[in-house]
This record gives C-alpha cells, structure tokens and sequence, in this order.
C-alpha cells in the first residue's frame, strides 16, 4: 500500500505539472499579443512617418503662394490703402458716432476697444 507522504507528493507533484503546463501556455499567449501590439506600434509609427512627410509636403511655401494666387484673388497692398494716424479717425468713424472732442489721442486699443463695444450693443 502507498503511504499518505508519498500519495501527498503525487497529488503535489501533478498538481505543480498542471499549474506549469497552464501558466505555459498563459505566458505564450501574453507573449503572441505582445508580438501583436509590437507589430501594431511598427505599423502606427510607420503610418504616422507617411503623414508627417505628406504634411511637409502640403505646407511647402510654394505650393501654398501657388493655391494663394489661384484661388483667394489676392492682391498686393496699394500706397492708397495706407492711411495716415490723423485721418483714422475722419475716415473710419462709425455711424451714429459723435465727432470726437479734443483730447488725448487714443491708443490703438482703446479704439478698437470703443469700435467692439459699439459693435456689440447693435
């Protein structure tokens, strides 16, 4: 008859080969969707290469003066379309507003400041 140790031990020793050969197969499985997610970086850094050379390519200077001229109708600025400080406020004055008193001449953000708030209570 087989002693208690050496059923014990048996039962240990098939239980251990079970628990192994599962955890074997556990890590290989983790191993083969490692290998997986790898091939997915490769593959993802690849892509992102591709985008990042086409995106070189479509911010080139000159195709963008190119699509520029063709489609937005852009033109130079003319010496007429300057204006002297002065005359800013003469010619671009808002309708309805007072004619300005003498003062302290505005910054050009306090004039703006004052042409947004009008606009905002139309």
């Amino acid at each position: 008859m087989i002693s208690r140790s050496t059923f014990f031990t048996a039962i240990l020793a098939v239980s251990l080969g079970v628990t192994l050969f599962v955890i074997k197969y556990q890590v290989q499985n983790l191993e083969d969707q490692l290998k997986l997610v790898d091939r997915k970086i490769v593959s993802e850094r690849q892509s992102i290469h591709v985008l990042k050379a086409e995106w070189s390519h479509l911010n080139e200077a000159g195709r963008l003066s190119s699509l520029a001229t063709r489609f937005l109708d852009l033109v130079p600025l003319g010496s007429s379309q300057f204006v002297a400080e002065g005359k800013f406020d003469e010619r671009f004055r808002l309708p309805g507003e007072a004619q300005p008193v003498a003062r302290t001449p505005l910054t050009f953000s306090e004039r703006m400041t004052r042409a947004l708030t009008a606009e905002v209570k139309k």
